[in-house]
């Protein structure tokens, strides 16, 4: 009997529970364990949310590139007549800094004039002769059209008024890309294109474009009696007195010179870094800025070349005429 009680009391001492002082060293390190665990996921979340955004930023400006791309290689695009003339022999580039003054399709391109009041985001106006084989389609009313920078229908229209050859319908693209905001109070990329005689809607390509600033590569001055040189001169601005209003010098236009300035859909977390190190940036010219909205900014820039205004033959220089009659005779 003595021995049963003695062999219960043992298995009462092997099953003693833990003291106050080994349940207070295990909650300390289970507390010690999470909060490291905690650190490491804020900082993984963190960095994944600022990859992300970084990641949507370089995709909004490497598609607006791209179609700014694909429209300036088309400038001055034209098929030819019977006789080998030009269908569109019009001025192909027009381009001015601070935007335009009025962006709406009621002004005709050769009208278009320069906001001298701001020193804001650039505006561009390309033309060409559009296809279906040089640009998306649409269907209206059971016929396929060339669609415009925001895919509506261009319809044939006597484009004389425009620089058509001749007053045989064209379907003549002109497009006009610039910077705005959209109904969200977004600084966006937007285009408003003709769809015939008229012009479209304005449209909001892509978001969170806050700048667009164009250079432009022109050739040097002809002189008489001489070849019309190739050779690139300097980048000047759309104000420069090599451009300017001036509608002779825009044919001098080899290339165009594009600096779009995306920023971030939305803040992005600072985690280790200061406000002024996520908002620290370059912007087009080249300077240092800081953004005190925790957005990430950058200037993403690309070279344009005019295909179609450069010939290989180019014709002698004539004072006083158009250097570049000969691309339409």
């Amino acid at each position: 009997m003595s021995n049963q009680r003695f062999a219960g009391r043992t298995r009462l001492q092997f099953q003693r529970g833990l003291s106050l002082v080994e349940l207070m060293v295990a909650l300390t390190i289970g507390l010690f364990l999470m909060g490291a665990v905690g650190i490491i996921y804020v900082n993984t979340a963190t960095t994944s949310r600022g990859s992300t955004l970084e990641s949507q930023m370089n995709e909004d400006a490497t598609l607006a590139l791209e179609l700014l791309q694909q429209q300036v290689r088309l400038a001055g695009f034209s098929n030819v007549n019977n006789s080998g003339a030009r269908l569109f022999a019009g001025r192909a580039v027009l381009g001015c800094d601070g935007g335009f003054t009025n962006n709406a399709g009621s002004t005709a391109f050769e009208a278009l004039a320069c906001n001298t009041t701001t020193t804001g985001s650039d505006a561009i106006a390309v033309r060409y002769e559009a296809t279906l084989l040089n640009s998306q389609s649409v269907t209206s009313s059971g016929v396929q059209l060339p669609a415009n920078c925001v895919n509506e229908g261009i319809a044939t229209w006597n484009a004389l008024a425009e620089g058509a050859s001749s007053a045989t319908p064209l379907a003549l693209a002109d497009n006009r890309y610039y910077v705005a905001n959209d109904a969200d109070g977004t600084p966006s990329l937007f285009c408003q294109g003709r769809t015939g005689a008229g012009f479209g809607t304005a449209t909001a390509l892509i978001p969170n474009i806050e700048n667009m600033q164009v250079q432009y590569a022109v050739t040097a001055l002809p002189t008489a009696g001489n070849p019309i040189p190739h050779h690139v001169a300097g980048y000047v601005s759309a104000s420069n007195t090599a451009l300017g209003a001036t509608a002779g010098n825009w044919p001098r236009v080899a290339a165009l010179r594009v600096c779009l300035l995306a920023r971030s859909a939305t803040a992005v977390p600072t985690g280790d870094n200061s406000v002024n190190d996520v908002g620290r940036y370059l912007d087009c010219d080249g300077v240092e800025q800081t953004a005190t909205d925790r957005r990430l900014r950058r200037a993403y820039i690309t070279t344009i070349q005019l295909r179609n205004m450069r010939p290989a033959l180019p014709a002698d220089y004539v004072s006083g005429q158009d250097p570049w009659a000969y691309l339409y005779e």
